[in-house]
């Protein structure tokens, strides 16, 4: 029991140090990068060029743009939308990137094409509290946002999954949205030839 104890203290010490050493690296962007594929070609570089780009082409880089005023260092970093929401969520990041250090490390691993799971829209909550009751300009005439079963369905899709964060083929002024995907993403509820039918978000081509 007494050598049981001490490693459980010991993996319990490590564990803290790890996730508080963690959390003060990943306060700088470039740690983001420190890593490098086989290539010689920094981690993720792509991302962060899109992201610091001064005239914005995704959400990602136009929340680089953003600022946190409640902070004396108010610039919005990487990790302001990555760690996730909540203890549960903020483990889960948190494990999946110990398993991306791992794989590093043993030589198992190439760039991303994405998270493993989406955030939860807890996150985006927790500086959009409230949201605009108006379509996006030019797609339809009722907001997604300002329907009550939107907002109280279990099974709502997350923010993300509508607001592409680092796709670079939405529209900006209709808040970095991409019609087909929306649309597809709306066919998950809205089947075509079912009572819940709605009009298709794609404009059709006229002859």
């Amino acid at each position: 029991m007494r050598g049981f104890a001490i490693a459980a203290a010991c993996a319990f010490t490590l564990g803290t140090l790890s996730w508080v050493g963690s959390d003060r690296a990943e306060q700088d962007n470039d740690f983001c990068n420190a890593c490098h594929l086989p290539s010689g070609t920094a981690l993720h570089i792509e991302t962060r060029e899109e992201f610091d780009r001064i005239t914005p082409v995704s959400l990602a880089s136009l929340h680089g743009r953003a600022w946190l005023e409640e902070r004396d260092d108010p610039a919005f970093r990487c990790i302001d939308c990555h760690a996730g929401s909540g203890p549960v969520e903020r483990l889960r990041v948190k494990l999946l990137s110990a398993r991306d250090g791992i794989r590093y490390f043993v030589s198992d691993f190439e760039e991303p094409r994405g998270m493993s799971f989406d955030l939860s829209a807890a996150l985006c909550l927790e500086c959009h509290p409230t949201f605009r009751h108006s379509a996006a300009p030019g797609w339809t005439v009722e907001s997604y946002h300002g329907h009550p079963a939107h907002d109280e369905a279990a099974d709502a899709p997350s923010c993300v999954a509508c607001h592409s964060v680092h796709e670079t083929d939405g529209d900006g002024i209709a808040y970095f949205m991409n019609r087909p995907r929306v649309d597809r993403q709306c066919r998950e509820c809205h089947t075509p030839g079912s009572d819940m039918e709605i009009p298709s978000l794609v404009p059709t081509r006229r002859e």
